[in-house]
């Protein structure tokens, strides 16, 4: 009889992270992926769905790896087309799991929750269709809170939960009516809550409660509190220039270009010595931002500064290759 309880009560709580294998994986991989190092993620990603081919979980990470393809080089159809596969059998997998029981129900659920959330920030970040990432994320929100009332302490899931209730408690008025219609009520400050949790709290999304928590104040013109989250993302992760287009962004934005130039110049001296390539592309959103303030001429130096680096890299020298077209355009 005991046998039995306890074989029921580990199938009722055979979560994932209960593997120290696959714990490791999930966190190899995420780790990978945020310093941008993602064949090193999908390799981990890999290794977890052979160990666990009918669990969603590295089925989702891989397709997670193609968003951070498609932030360093947006608008390419094969990274979009990649991670539109990866993340339809993410979420195939997550439903079949879901049916299986085999796995603790709150996790499928909230994997399956992040399959479709996943793909609303796809489609608002790649493609700015805001009415397909509503409807995702109207899914998402509905799968997060089943995971809420199943165990309220997992708290992974209210990076789900924090973002859904910001965003639809911020959208703007022309859209607003649309989110109504379609049930989407959200409340700000509930979601400033969830995502500070999960920053403190998440088993595994910590960093993702950070970017969301940051994309949420930026798309709220919140700049000031915005800041430190991006500073403190970019020193924690300092292989990942993405987060340099993100910076380039914040003081767009405000209208900031110069000081926006002279913050790149200030983290080209502490890459130079560290890493050429990131120096590189210190140095290119610099070139972005004197374009935008219409400094041609010093544009056009700090072209020359980055070709003189001497560096082995196709996407920067692609990057920086279309900015001179632009730069002779103007002249």
């Amino acid at each position: 009889m005991l046998s039995f309880v306890l074989t029921i009560l580990l199938a009722g709580s055979n979560a994932l992270y209960d593997d120290p294998v696959a714990d490791r994986l999930v966190h190899t991989a995420q780790e990978a992926s945020y310093m941008l190092h993602l064949e090193d993620a999908r390799a981990a990603a890999r290794e977890l769905q052979q160990r666990y081919p009918d669990h969603p979980a590295g089925f989702l990470i891989t397709a997670e790896t193609y968003w951070w393809d498609a932030q360093a080089d947006p608008h390419n159809q094969k990274t979009e087309s990649a991670y539109y596969k990866a993340q339809e059998l993410a979420q195939s997998k997550a439903e079949l799991a879901l049916k299986a029981g085999k796995y603790s129900k709150a996790e499928v659920l909230a994997y399956l929750a992040s399959t479709h959330g996943s793909y609303a920030r796809f489609e608002v970040t790649q493609k700015e269709s805001y009415f397909h990432a509503l409807r995702a994320g109207l899914r998402a929100h509905k799968y997060a809170e089943q995971v809420y009332a199943l165990d309220p302490n997992y708290y992974d899931i209210y990076v789900g939960l924090g973002a859904f209730n910001y965003f639809a408690g911020t959208l703007p008025s022309m859209i607003k009516p649309f989110a109504w219609l379609f049930g989407a009520h959200g409340d700000k400050d509930t979601g400033v809550k969830q995502l500070q949790t999960a920053m403190e709290k998440a088993r595994y999304s910590r960093t993702e409660a950070r970017i969301v928590y940051y994309s949420a104040l930026l798309s709220n013109k919140e700049y000031a509190a915005a800041f430190p989250i991006l500073e403190k993302l970019i020193v924690d992760y300092p292989d990942n220039f993405v987060l340099y287009r993100w910076l380039t962004e914040w003081y767009r934005e405000q209208r900031r270009n110069l000081d926006g130039a002279e913050h790149f110049e200030r983290l080209y001296q502490t890459q130079i010595s560290r890493s050429p390539k990131m120096a590189g592309y210190t140095l290119l959103e610099k070139m972005n931002l004197q374009l935008a303030q219409n400094q041609k001429a010093e544009a056009l130096q700090t072209l020359q500064r980055i070709k003189g680096l001497s560096i082995s890299d196709p996407l920067l020298s692609a990057k920086v290759q279309n900015l001179e077209a632009e730069v002779r355009k103007l002249q």
